[in-house]
């Protein structure tokens, strides 16, 4: 395969002055084809949208980004990186979106002198045992979501849960996570294909369990088929719906109203309120003619986090510490409001419950309703081995 077709095109924005010169040179890997697409696609906007609004300016330098289509495949990711690293010579690559295409990319290419962004994959692995200095993560730790969903769940006083997810590193971490707070009866523990989206056999066997809840991950198409399933089989009422990185503002509109009244957990929703945040959905709408989801909020936030450390370190990428140090300082206003790093460059963060309601205007929306968790670290870090 053509580096040429797999790399996709090519986004070149120069300026002149600043302190140095050199560009700053991103390779951004995303499934832009197969399964992950529509993601792809909110979180592309997003980083367009970030260098737009810092006038194509990345820390005040010229900026070149190379885009690359993973296919949601291990070995293409892996072929991306080693062209971006070797041939493009960036200084970051961004992404890859899926923890499986992570696991592959993130060792290789963190051990050169550049450094791995990701906007949303945050495998158990590289938060512990396995971290390294040259990862950062923007969004969470896998299991994260699913621990603040989980003790969401376990304070609702819920006895009986179904749990059900991708098998894959993400679905793995999201049910050991979940378990991690939720204290009641699992009833039953269902890992699907990844890339499947019929689910009548699974929910016949979730049927006659009878729980009072069911838990899913299931991004993408997958979590779109998975809930018009859910919701078409009747099952809604008996045992309603806790989801996380499933149902968004990507998957509300091919969901339709079936998911009004499903709950998700996540650290950001569009209906924050802050600055920054309200900017970002407003200027994305307007561009787009649709609602960011949450994987375009941490694409953007990943932006900006490398325009803080360029502009830390005066656009000099050759001091490698210096500008480790200002990415692990994470001095950028995110949309989710507070973020600060972990000594395993894993985010300290609030967690959210958001319900699927209409707004005023009709709408799909997830509205935010709780607050589960505070300033949570991860379960992992303590095994990070990092000093900074």
């Amino acid at each position: 395969m053509k580096a040429s077709a797999l790399l996709g095109s090519l986004l070149a924005i120069a300026i002149a002055g600043g302190a140095h010169a050199d560009p700053v040179k991103i390779g951004v890997i995303l499934p832009q084809t197969g399964v992950g697409g529509i993601l792809a696609k909110q979180m592309q906007t997003a980083i367009e949208l970030a260098m737009s609004h810092l006038d194509g300016k990345i820390g005040g330098q010229p900026t070149e980004i190379t885009w690359g289509d993973s296919q949601a495949k291990v070995d293409v990711a892996k072929q991306l990186a080693d062209e971006m690293v070797k041939s493009k010579k960036v200084n970051f690559v961004v992404g890859p979106l899926f923890s499986s295409e992570m696991m592959a990319v993130y060792g290789p290419v963190s051990r050169t002198d550049t450094f791995v962004i990701s906007p949303i994959a945050g495998p158990a692995p590289i938060a512990g045992q396995g971290c390294t200095a040259n990862f950062f993560n923007v969004s969470s730790q896998n299991d994260q979501q699913a621990e603040a969903m989980g003790a969401y769940l376990q304070k609702l006083g819920i006895k009986r849960a179904y749990l059900m997810t991708t098998n894959n590193q993400a679905g793995k971490d999201m049910i050991s996570g979940f378990k991690r707070y939720y204290k009641g009866e699992v009833v039953g523990e269902v890992y699907t294909r990844f890339g499947q989206v019929d689910f009548a056999a699974e929910l016949s066997e979730l049927r006659n369990a009878q729980p009072e809840a069911t838990f899913i991950f299931y991004p993408g198409d997958m979590g779109v088929q998975y809930v018009k399933q859910y919701a078409q089989a009747g099952i809604m009422k008996a045992s309603p719906l806790y989801t996380v990185w499933t149902v968004d503002q990507a998957s509300l509109p091919a969901i339709g109203d079936e998911a009004i009244g499903v709950k998700s957990a996540n650290v950001w929703s569009v209906d924050l309120a802050n600055d920054i945040n309200t900017r970002f959905v407003k200027d994305f709408a307007a561009k787009n003619g649709f609602l960011p989801n949450d994987y375009a909020a941490h694409a953007y936030d990943s932006i900006m986090l490398i325009d803080s450390a360029i502009k830390d370190v005066k656009g000099d990428m050759s001091k490698k510490d210096d500008l480790r140090a200002a990415l692990s300082k994470a001095s950028f206003q995110s949309n989710r409001g507070k973020f600060a790093y972990n000594s395993n460059h894993f985010p300290i963060q609030d967690y959210y419950i958001r319900e699927v309601v209409k707004n005023d205007s009709g709408t799909l929306v997830t509205k935010t309703i709780e607050t589960v968790m505070t300033d949570q670290k991860d379960s992992y870090f303590q095994d990070c081995k990092l000093k900074n």
